[in-house]
């Protein structure tokens, strides 16, 4: 599952039903989720690294 993926599917039913349907809203919550944990990944890697100075 890839964030654009998921973003180019939000994209297609908010254009579809609107943006308060509840498809839309559910595939918002579940691209935060993708979008949040590769941030988090990211993140953990970032603390991981020492300073090179």
């Amino acid at each position: 599952m890839s964030i654009e993926k998921e973003r180019q599917k939000l994209n297609q039913l908010a254009e579809q039903y609107g943006v308060r349907h509840k498809a839309v809203l559910h595939q918002s919550m579940l691209l935060d989720t993708l979008i949040n944990k590769y941030n988090k990944i990211k993140y953990d890697d970032l603390k991981r690294k020492k300073p090179i100075a």
